[in-house]
């Protein structure tokens, strides 16, 4: 029995999604394929366009046998502790043989090498960055950091310069992130890596690239209404929902942020997961003066602050996320909700409860919440939060985590 895990957001689905389930098969000859999918937050910091259970059930139409949660506090957090937790997460299972995911270094012995060189060198790069601070994003800091360790080890010029290009590129880093956790962990889970083609930009090769395009491309076409341009890129079952669905956005979720922001101290603010360095002081003055999300997030943004981790601090605290939640949760996750089982997916589910000591939720109640330990219940209510906030944007039935079924 060989099984395969997926890491994803489908934030649509979309062709390109196909062709990366169908060459992960490939490659790797898995009979069971299981995702860990963010749910109705991604981790750009986005909500997501489609509910969870939605994406879910498109997945399991496309070749998926398995969909389980990424819980919200790891799903809308930086690329470091979204694949941190969803490898762990995969790992627990104690079933899983291979991770596949696309990146633009299709040599997965350079991202290998990447990966433990960063493990190796990590506190000099950490005390780099400490000792050189600038108003530099967290990213460049340290890849300017690997750069001069990198100059010391690796004498071919050129190649220090193909792996700081590597290490520049956002699926490159995700997918070392992905290996590195793999490493800590001491897993037996083999990566592999599929090429992920830059002009498309998403996954594809030089035969397979025909009506593929980026997630985030379909969500501009959605935005701007160009909805027969998107006909072509996703699959039937998916263009259906996005042309019937009241579709989530961002903007939406402002005046509710605006809010929050409004009844929130400073000394509050400072308490959120990722506000540091005073950042509650403008986050609380931009609040004020903005008069959209995308102005809110522009007003906060600076060359150390990226739109994307500020709309992740904005998702933390609508989602009332602190520092102390997180770095209680972050070592204490040891449940699997289910949220949408394939033909396939009962026989997983099996394995899973004779190999592993997860909790498995394929239904949600109280009773089953309460016999949570309190690290976990904290979790499993933080991503029904989420999803009741994702009703409300979407005109939809609250309590879905309650009702779902598989």
């Amino acid at each position: 029995m060989k099984v395969l895990g997926i890491i994803g957001e489908y934030n649509p689905f979309h062709n390109g999604h196909i062709y990366h389930i169908n060459k992960s098969k490939e490659i790797t000859k898995s009979e069971y394929t299981i995702l860990i999918m963010s749910g109705n937050f991604t981790q750009n910091g986005n909500i997501s366009i489609l509910n969870k259970f939605e994406r879910s059930k498109i997945a399991i139409n496309h070749g998926i046998d398995l969909v389980i949660e990424l819980p919200t506090i790891f799903a809308s957090s930086s690329a470091k502790y979204f694949a941190s937790s969803a490898i762990s997460l995969l790992n627990k299972l104690k079933i899983v043989d291979y991770l596949c995911f696309g990146s633009e270094e299709h040599d997965i012995n350079k991202l290998k090498y990447i990966s433990k060189f960063i493990l190796n060198n990590n506190d000099k790069i950490y005390e780099y960055i400490k000792s050189n601070n600038s108003n530099l994003s967290f990213a460049k800091s340290r890849e300017i950091a690997i750069k001069k360790l990198l100059e010391k080890e690796v004498t071919n010029k050129v190649e220090i310069k193909n792996y700081i290009d590597i290490i520049s590129k956002p699926n490159n880093i995700l997918g070392i992130e992905y290996i590195q956790a793999l490493l800590r962990l001491n897993s037996n889970i083999e990566p592999f890596s599929i090429y992920r083609d830059n002009t498309h930009n998403n996954i594809c090769d030089n035969n397979s690239c025909s009506n593929i395009t980026s997630a985030t491309a379909i969500r501009n076409m959605l935005k701007t209404g160009e909805l027969n341009k998107i006909s072509s890129y996703v699959p039937k079952d998916c263009y259906k929902l996005l042309t019937s669905s009241k579709l989530c956005n961002n903007e939406e979720l402002f005046k509710i942020i605006k809010y929050k922001i409004s009844i929130m101290s400073t000394k509050n603010l400072s308490e959120i997961f990722e506000v540091t360095e005073g950042l509650e002081n403008k986050i609380l003055s931009s609040s004020i003066i903005s008069k959209s999300y995308d102005e809110l997030v522009k007003n906060i943004k600076s060359k150390r602050y990226t739109e994307t981790k500020i709309k992740r601090i904005l998702l933390n605290i609508l989602l009332d996320i602190t520092k102390e939640d997180f770095n209680i949760s972050y070592n204490g996750l040891n449940y699997a909700h289910v949220l949408a089982i394939g033909n396939n997916g009962h026989k997983l589910l099996s394995e899973i409860s004779k190999n592993s000591d997860v909790n498995l939720l394929c239904s949600i109640n109280d009773t089953v919440i309460q016999n949570l330990d309190e690290i976990n219940r904290n979790n499993i209510l933080l991503d029904i939060k989420a999803s009741n906030i994702h009703s409300i944007i979407a005109n939809s039935c609250q309590n879905s985590d309650y009702t779902n079924k598989l």
